[in-house]
């Protein structure tokens, strides 16, 4: 009997032993992770603890994670049984960024209004251009948030935005989310660093075509990256993108003050343009360099507000940066499902808003072309359709991606822009082609039916 105690005793101990060398490394990301989420669902989204707890925290392993708002300090500190504390702050015109080397009062302040030029026009734009929604359209949508289980729901969708010919045709939102919910774009965030960059070029700061000359890669083969590769991930560097290991990316968004500086210490692993790997790290790199076109961080910071957001009436939206004051150009991007429903419309509109040249049609195009080695999956930090990945959808569809399927769906030939936003753990919980299908089926129907009504009424 004491041999068999010794035996499950010694076998307990391994377990544990191997338990703890699997986890204990894991725990830095697994709290850097909660305490930026409840740092920025408090500040900039609005939501309460419990919203947090049972939403944005409720999947393995993060059920065990902790964490406690400061509102006197703008902080959230998160940790696992006390170990491995982490810290975010937030900050005015920012949002929340880890704080890892960097103490929070040592974290770049902006403190300043980033919404200063709004235009009542522009605050009103879904006023004059919202209509009714039919049957068909509202059964679609609705499919969006019907659960197999409603107490123990998968697709978890929050917000759903429809607009057909520049016109709201459709939306609902969840019990906790209103219009005027911030709800997280995750990797949409790419999408608007690529209109960014692509804006810049257009102002000739840039060429795309040419190499990115950071000063970091000077000595080495990096230094022919060019900003297309970096674009359409097609660099060469080195990245492993996996969130459920201790991976490149969640080093850099989770363990990181500096997060444009990881990104940009990686090394090469081939040939530049020559292989293509998804890579939130080449967004960072671009997010940071195009720093070096201002002649202050204060204007780099309101760059992306005076020329894009505010001249589009997108006045929730806030891109995060870090705690050096870059922003984080992969993944941090919080905007009402209406404003992130007009970034669809602008690139719908091929760059052209209110009679306005926003951004080129050369741009429009280059984003939907399919970067060499995605299986004509991806483009320039847009997900295109052109290889029919997506059978119910038109091969001119594209859109912006992000983690827990975020998404904005682009349809030029059927001029639809379909949002939807929410938190689904898995992937395979919500069918998007399916899903696409219905909708597009039923603007269609609604479309040929007020046609024919409207020729009815001519005739008589």
């Amino acid at each position: 009997m004491k041999k068999l105690k010794w035996i499950l005793l010694a076998f307990i101990f391994c377990g544990l032993f191997a338990a703890i060398l699997t986890y204990y490394p894991k725990l830095v990301i697994m709290s850097g992770y909660t305490a930026k989420m409840a740092c920025s669902c408090t500040f900039v989204a609005g939501l309460d603890e419990e919203t947090i707890y049972n939403k944005e925290l409720n999947f393995k392993p993060l059920k065990w994670m902790k964490f406690k708002i400061d509102r006197e300090k703008q902080t959230a500190t998160a940790s696992v049984f006390g170990l491995n504390s982490k810290t975010a702050i937030y900050r005015k015109g920012l949002g929340c960024a880890l704080v890892t080397d960097i103490k929070p009062k040592e974290a770049y302040q902006a403190n300043f209004e980033i919404h200063h030029s709004k235009h009542d026009s522009l605050s009103n734009w879904f006023a004059a251009r919202t209509v009714a929604t039919s049957p068909s359209l509202k059964e679609a949508i609705a499919a969006a948030f019907e659960e197999k289980d409603p107490d123990a729901p998968t697709k978890n969708t929050r917000a759903v935005v429809v607009l057909h010919k520049g016109q709201l045709i459709g939306e609902k939102y969840a019990s906790e989310i209103t219009p005027n919910t911030p709800l997280l774009g995750w990797s949409m965030t790419k999408s608007l660093t690529s209109t960014l960059v692509g804006m810049m070029a257009d102002r000739n700061y840039l060429d795309i075509s040419t190499t990115t000359e950071i000063p970091e890669w000077a000595n080495d083969n990096r230094k022919e990256i060019t900003w297309k590769q970096l674009l359409q991930m097609n660099s060469g560097l080195r990245w492993k993108e996996d969130y459920a290991d201790l991976s490149d990316a969640v080093t850099m968004l989770f363990n990181s003050d500096a997060i444009g500086k990881y990104a940009k210490s990686v090394p090469l692993a081939s040939t530049p343009g020559t292989t293509w790997i998804y890579s939130s790290g080449t967004s960072n790199i671009l997010a940071s360099e195009i720093s070096r076109f201002f002649n202050s961080q204060e204007d780099y910071i309101k760059f992306p507000y005076d020329s894009l957001f505010d001249r589009l009436g997108m006045y929730s939206m806030v891109i995060e940066a870090d705690a050096t004051g870059e922003f984080v150009g992969s993944s941090y991007a919080w905007a009402t499902a209406r404003d992130w429903a007009k970034m669809g419309q602008l690139y719908l509109q091929n760059g052209r808003w209110q009679g306005e040249r926003i951004l080129s049609e050369d741009w429009i195009s280059f984003v939907q072309e399919p970067a060499k080695g995605s299986e004509q999956l991806y483009g320039g930090h847009f997900w295109v359709n052109s290889g029919g990945h997506f059978p119910n959808v038109p091969l001119d569809g594209y859109s912006m991606n992000g983690f827990h399927s975020q998404r904005i769906m682009i349809i030029p030939s059927k001029q639809l822009v379909i949002v939807r936003l929410g938190i689904t753990y898995k992937r395979e919980d919500f069918d998007f082609n399916d899903w696409y299908g219905q909708i597009i089926k039923a603007v269609e129907q609604d479309y040929q039916s007020s046609q024919t009504s409207a020729s009815y009424a001519s005739e008589r």
